[in-house]
């Protein structure tokens, strides 16, 4: 399973554009995302903040640009409806508080990652790819971001980290657990998992 704090770094680097005149805006709009999210745990500015307070700046900061409801829902798949609308937004909200304290907590101490946006390939009218790179302690992971066209513009639809789906690895996980779980059952797990200091790839919902 990937470490959450991988997927938050990765889940950071979610638009683009398929134009070259397009490009360039969508460009500057992601890498003053990044750089936003990164200066809330490394910049002078916010070192009097607590964890908890960079967690919700962080989080702030995403989803000022970004919607993470997409990829969270492609991972939850059909098992949306088995979980009234209160479930369903306490779920969303849940994983959400997950992914960007693992995210601080996780790069709290280290130094900064370096992410770096490759090659757009055009895969449809609706969908394209971008290869990456992110840089942390020495060690190089590569992603590939997959993007769907919305009302919203492009949103992320699903990381690949490591040749490993972010969308299939927790759909699978998730699938298990509404086997014989429910929809109170998962929020009791996640708000288990909210309460531990470390949340590694060893953790499974």
């Amino acid at each position: 399973m990937l470490n959450y704090i991988y997927a938050a770094i990765f889940a950071f680097g979610v638009l683009y554009s398929t134009s070259l005149g397009a490009a360039e805006p969508e460009r500057d709009k992601l890498q003053g995302t990044i750089e936003a999210a990164l200066d809330v745990i490394y910049s002078d500015c916010c070192t009097e903040l607590t964890l908890e307070e960079k967690q919700a700046k962080v989080r702030e900061t995403i989803e000022a640009k970004y919607d993470l409801d997409v990829i969270i829902r492609r991972a939850i798949g059909r098992n949306w409806r088995l979980m009234s609308e209160a479930e369903q937004a306490k779920v969303l909200d849940l994983v959400k508080q997950l992914v960007v304290k693992a995210y601080v907590k996780g790069l709290d101490g280290k130094d900064r990652p370096d992410v770096a946006l490759g090659e757009v390939t055009h895969i449809s009218e609706k969908r394209i790819e971008i290869q990456s790179t992110v840089t942390l302690d020495e060690k190089t992971y590569y992603v590939l971001y997959r993007l769907g066209r919305m009302e919203s513009g492009w949103q992320i639809y699903d990381i690949v980290a490591e040749n490993i789906s972010v969308v299939s690895n927790y759909r699978q996980q998730l699938d298990d657990h509404f086997r014989k779980g429910s929809g109170a059952e998962l929020i009791t797990r996640l708000e288990e998992l909210l309460t531990k200091d470390e949340i590694n790839e060893d953790v499974q919902i």
